[in-house]
């Protein structure tokens, strides 16, 4: 499939001018928005929050796809093409028409979108997608501006669109695939649209299209991921902004590893995990780089004024979890909070047992990312599948970057700063 980025509508206009020469080109301008309604997601208003969310409002579907069809009433509709949606406001779609495989002859398109649940990186030059489908793992189904509304069926259908013109759909109001935010269909997009925000902070290097299936099973009540190309999130946490971005980052650590499994053992603290539990060390760290990458997903590390939220906890704060040092290094908010640390440069001293011990250094998130890469495949120490319930850990992936994050204060900043130096390191 040949995915396109949509114009800017001023970018468009430009182009237009510049082609009219060359090519008949028709140009189509639409909004296209989704209804919102998450949580723990970062707001437009917070310090060094990316594309935040609207909880109440809405808010523009960047980096969704649409596709454009002509629309026919003797014969088959005809697809024109798919596109991403690149930016904020209105977005302008510019394609051939005459001698088209597409045409048909006809003089002038009429022209409809349909919203087909599929989101991207915007400025891409390495493709991955995210794709909604249903429990079974069926295609969601999309939704059809095609036949507008009692009484007024082109409502949404830009009609006889001509040459070197600028066409519009809806043009005084803006496209939303529903308004019902209890809706499954409505919870999905939501879900899509957090992981949007994933994939535009860490897409690049990510090597796999994923599924995002919703409602998820009921092998997974509280949301997963069971392999590299595949999460799965539970009803209740369509709109929790920060559920769906921390199941993206176990799936980014899987295909970093190059395998559909991670070693995270949550055994010790009773069925599960939680926020405040003390857990195996693979459980610690692997529920905290999820964490990790839930804040990246929202928040811009690069930015010395952010404090990032989730979950409504705090994870810029020096504040230690545990007064007992060797504590923290079992618990998930440390070990997602030594990861950001690594990462932002936000950079303050230590507090309590860490006291002394600073957080000095900022690294690239992708850098941090790839450092999963370091580990190889095997039950070993130090491997991707190292034996144990302590394995893999914190204390593992240093050891595996010690010749990658060479800078003076790098151990200090991951490892001293959130008191994981107690986990194993053998």
């Amino acid at each position: 499939m040949n995915i396109r980025i949509i114009q800017f509508a001023a970018t468009a206009a430009l182009l237009l001018v510049a082609q009219v020469a060359a090519a008949a080109e028709r140009n189509v301008c639409f909004r296209l928005q989704l209804r919102d309604e998450r949580v723990q997601c970062a707001d437009t208003s917070e310090a060094g929050a990316r594309r935040g969310c609207n909880s109440g409002g809405y808010v523009d579907m960047v980096g969704h796809q649409i596709e454009v069809w002509d629309k026919d009433w003797e014969g088959d509709d005809e697809y024109i093409g798919t596109w991403y949606i690149g930016g904020g406001g209105s977005q302008c779609v510019a394609f051939e028409w005459e001698n088209s495989d597409y045409d048909k002859g006809e003089a002038n398109p009429d022209l409809y979108l349909r919203y087909i649940n599929r989101v991207n990186r915007t400025g891409y030059s390495h493709y991955v997608e995210v794709r909604g489908v249903n429990t079974d793992n069926s295609a969601a189904s999309v939704t059809s501006w095609r036949n507008g509304q009692s009484g007024d069926p082109e409502r949404y259908v830009s009609m006889n669109c001509k040459a070197n013109t600028t066409c519009s759909v809806f043009g005084s109001g803006t496209l939303v695939p529903t308004n019902d935010i209890a809706s499954d269909r409505g919870l999905r997009i939501m879900a899509l649209d957090s992981a949007q925000h994933t994939l535009q902070a860490l897409g690049e290097i990510m090597d796999t299209s994923v599924r995002l299936q919703y409602p998820g099973q009921t092998d997974c009540p509280t949301s997963c991921a069971p392999d590299r190309d595949l999460i799965k999130i539970t009803r209740t946490r369509g709109a929790n902004g920060s559920n769906v971005t921390h199941e993206l980052g176990h799936v980014i650590q899987m295909q970093e590893f190059d395998q559909d499994w991670l070693r995270d053992d949550c055994s010790r603290g009773g069925d599960g995990h939680s926020l405040d539990s003390l857990e195996h060390e693979s459980c610690a760290t692997t529920e905290g780089w999820g964490n990790y990458v839930a804040l990246v997903s929202w928040y811009e590390p690069n930015n010395s004024a952010t404090v990032p939220f989730g979950w409504g906890r705090n994870f810029e704060t020096a504040t230690l979890g545990f007064a007992t040092c060797s504590d923290n290094a079992h618990n998930e908010i440390q070990t997602g909070k030594a990861f950001w640390d690594l990462d932002d440069w936000n950079n303050e001293g230590g507090s309590g047992a860490a006291s002394g011990d600073d957080d000095r250094l900022a690294y690239a998130s992708t850098d941090i990312v790839t450092g999963w890469r370091q580990f190889d495949d095997g039950s070993d120490n130090r491997e991707d599948g190292e034996d144990g319930a302590d394995g893999v850990n914190v204390r593992d992936y240093w050891g595996n970057n010690s010749g990658r994050f060479t800078a003076a204060g790098a151990f200090e900043t991951l490892i001293d700063h959130n008191c994981l130096q107690a986990q194993v390191n053998d």
